[in-house]
């Protein structure tokens, strides 16, 4: 087994969590994660990857509670698809910090904000030497109670055609 793996797999954990390929309950975990943290007053979601321990539990919301409980099961296989074994490590922990001071509306009627963010997953290896993988941007987070000008115009749009359909299709049976 190759130790400078680790670096590695410790950045695609946090970079599969953090990305929008994470999705529950009808929208991506870190949407529900930093929803929390800005109704909370919480900033920073502790995980242990190993034991499957999260807290603190104004963040824990059942679609972030349902994700962390997949990661955490899937985290050996993980590491063993790339090649590293399991057993080498011995503390594996994430931790998902938001900066809810820097939340920034987003511009013409698009109905949500953006929120800074950074993921840090450190692997400890039983060598004793920890391997750090950190990733930082920008959250986007819709608002759904605003609907965007593209969702309008569609609606509209497939209205009106429906219209036509059935009229065309009245005319056909004769009516």
């Amino acid at each position: 087994m190759k130790y400078k793996a680790l670096k590695s797999a410790a950045h695609n954990v946090g970079h599969s969590f953090a990305s929008s390929l994470n999705w529950r309950d009808n929208d991506y975990v870190m949407s529900h994660l930093a929803r929390a943290v800005v109704t909370s007053g919480e900033v920073e979601l502790d995980v242990d990857l190993l034991s499957g321990r999260a807290q603190p539990p104004p963040l824990l919301a059942e679609p972030v509670q349902a994700s962390v409980a997949d990661y955490v099961r899937r985290f050996p296989d993980m590491l063993r698809s790339q090649r590293i074994s399991p057993e080498a490590v011995r503390v594996a922990t994430m931790r998902v910090r938001f900066r809810p001071e820097r939340r920034v509306d987003m511009k013409e009627g698009i109905g949500g904000w953006t929120i800074p963010y950074e993921c840090l997953v450190s692997l400890s290896d039983d060598h004793g030497k920890i391997h750090e993988g950190r990733l930082a941007g920008r959250w986007g987070v819709d608002n759904f109670n605003v609907t965007p000008p593209w969702r309008r115009r569609s609606g509209w749009w497939l209205s009106g055609f429906l219209r036509s359909w059935r009229a065309y299709r009245l005319r056909q049976r004769g009516m």
